[in-house]
């Protein structure tokens, strides 16, 4: 139900525009036919044209056919009411109607969205499809005359002018307000009324003067006119103008009065006069006004995607700036102010922007800008500026080559962003990383340092002697170890308590690890008990250094006196680090029960 309601509302709301379309355009067809009635039927001016083609343009596509039935119903009617026959009547029709829907269907065909005075393009399409139109239109009308060749021209370029000069100055206007109701941003509609009044009001008094006396015929003044009020209000006064030039100029020769009207030519001829000086007028002025409005939506565009890019770049702390290294003339964006501190009100010289920076990074500023005018190429780099309150802000700045002047200089163009939080994020992010690595480091060397003596503990000193027999490996190299520990060092503690133990197991290493060379380890192993690992020596070698630990001990003369006793034992080829951690040991326990204070080497 509610679906069968919605098709009677439609098709009654499509037969009462189309019902004003008709009366509109028969209203405007016999109004023009009176007023402007030429020879042979013709009239100077054909609004009617222009007011259908604006209708089938607005249109929504489904009610175009209840608009060109109503208007082809007003057009028969009109030519019937000032006295054509009925066959003139309709072929007249067929005419009129016929140009504006061909000048509709070349403009809205393939989904177009019809015409637009904003665009040159949309100009010409404009143009082709109503010249297209109005030549079908007046070689229908044509075949309802017989007559000279010459004679069937002149009414045929007669009707051409009349038409189109009909659609060219009431499409344009109806347009134009038209679409601005449905877009108001889209077209440069005058905001201010009062000043388009005005605009129009002195268009119509030099209209006026211009046509109603014929002693003086100063044809140029209106145009001026049309032309002024294309740059104080875009297109609507380039169609709105040649309108009102239109109006007075047509009322003027119907009336016999104007310069054009005293011209000793025929009717016809007079009409087709008029209707080149309105087209000249018109094709003067539209094509103008379509270059302001592009124009102005150009900037307006221009600036809006200005005021994103300073949004954008005060966001990011971003600014752009060009140097023209000929003029040595610096542009700075709003941003670019700000990350200097200085006010966007004083342009910047070269020689500002440059001892902005710090006086420690000037040289590599210029070197760098220097290198890529001299290389063409782009640069980038990191420096320091100093505001004027003396602030120092960290910047990163990159730039490229812009372009080449005619005498040869070069033009940079960049950006400069103000990166003093990230530099001071990363400096707590790299002493952070210091910070743990030296913490790392202390904790390896906790890890694997006795805690009492400061040398090696277990841990370090087996994995010296897995390096070591490793490194022997690979090069055919001698390795060889001493394992020595503390005579009667339970007596030391039994007698002087454990401290003094301590203080005895501080200094027996202290003084070993004094006697060995700088690629050699010295390890407490646990308790009394030490191990060298010394790499790349053989028995000899390992048997010269151990007797120098063991002299060096004795020889402290620290109270209480200890010695030690050592087992030095050298690698034999293959063998594991535990075989010859045990042979050692066995050389130890050889030289304890040769009295201690010695040494024994392994068998």
């Amino acid at each position: 139900m509610v679906r069968s309601a919605k098709f009677p509302a439609q098709w009654v709301r499509s037969a009462a525009c189309s019902t004003i379309t008709g009366s509109i355009y028969f209203l405007a067809a016999v109004t023009s036919l009176t007023l402007t009635l030429g020879q042979d039927g013709i009239a100077t001016l054909w609004p009617p044209s222009g007011i259908l083609l604006a209708v089938l343009l607005l249109a929504p596509r489904h009610r175009i056919a209840w608009h060109v039935a109503a208007a082809a119903i007003g057009a028969v009617a009109a030519n019937l009411v000032v006295g054509a026959s009925p066959l003139t009547a309709l072929v007249f029709a067929i005419g009129n109607i016929g140009e504006s829907t061909l000048a509709t269907w070349l403009l809205r065909r393939r989904d177009r969205p019809g015409a637009s005075f904003l665009d040159q393009r949309d100009l010409l399409r404009f143009g082709g499809a109503t010249i297209a139109g109005t030549m079908f239109s007046a070689t229908v009308a044509t075949t309802t005359l017989s007559a000279p060749l010459d004679r069937l021209a002149m009414f045929w370029l007669s009707w051409c002018s009349t038409d189109l000069l009909g659609i060219y100055i009431v499409a344009p206007v109806i347009l134009i307000f038209g679409q601005a109701l449905h877009r108001p941003r889209a077209w440069a509609v005058p905001r201010s009324l009062p000043k388009t009044l005005m605009v129009f009001a002195a268009i119509a008094a030099v209209s006026a003067a211009t046509f109603t006396q014929s002693s003086y015929p100063p044809l140029f003044a209106p145009m001026l006119a049309v032309l002024l009020a294309v740059f104080w209000i875009g297109p609507v006064g380039a169609a709105g103008g040649v309108l009102i030039v239109a109006i007075i100029s047509t009322i003027a020769m119907a009336t016999g009065t104007g310069p054009i009207a005293q011209d000793d030519i025929g009717p016809l001829e007079r009409s087709l006069l008029l209707q080149c000086y309105l087209l000249t007028t018109f094709a003067a002025s539209l094509p103008i006004a379509t270059l302001l409005a592009a124009r102005d939506r150009l900037l307006a565009r221009l600036a809006e995607k200005m005021r994103l890019l300073e949004l954008a770049e005060s966001a990011a702390e971003v600014g752009h700036w060009r140097l023209d290294t000929g003029r040595e003339r610096v542009t700075w964006s709003q941003e670019v102010f700000r990350i200097h501190g200085v006010p966007a009100a004083v342009p910047p010289t070269f020689a500002s922007a440059l001892e902005a920076y710090h006086p420690d990074d000037r040289a590599m500023v210029t070197g760098h800008i220097g290198q890529a005018i001299a290389d063409r190429s782009s640069f980038e780099f990191r420096a320091r500026i100093i505001r004027p309150d003396g602030e120092v802000r960290h910047v990163f700045s990159r730039g490229e080559i812009d372009r080449v002047n005619d005498d040869g200089s070069l033009c940079l163009f960049g950006i400069i962003q103000d990166v003093t939080v990230q530099v001071a994020h990363e400096t707590l992010l790299d002493n952070a990383r210091k910070h743990a690595e030296e913490a790392a480091r202390l904790a390896t060397i906790m890890a694997e340092t006795d805690q009492l003596t400061g040398i090696a503990n277990r841990r370090r000193t087996m994995a010296a002697l897995e390096q070591a027999v490793s490194t022997a490996d690979a090069h055919d190299a001698p390795v060889s170890i001493a394992i020595f520990d503390i005579d009667h060092f339970k007596q030391v503690n039994d007698r002087h308590g454990h401290a003094v133990g301590d203080q005895v197991l501080q200094r027996v290493a202290h003084a070993a690890a004094a006697e060995l060379r700088k690629t050699d380890v010295i390890g407490r192993f646990g308790g009394e008990e030490f191990v060298l690992v010394l790499p790349d020596a053989a028995a000899d070698t390992a048997l010269r250094v151990a007797e120098r630990v063991r002299g060096a001990i004795e020889a402290t003369g620290q109270h209480p006196q200890v010695t030690v006793s050592i087992g030095v034992a050298e690698r034999l080829p293959g063998e594991t680090r535990e075989s010859l951690l045990r042979r050692a040991d066995q050389a130890l326990y050889v030289a304890k029960h040769a009295g201690r204070n010695t040494l024994r080497l392994a068998a």
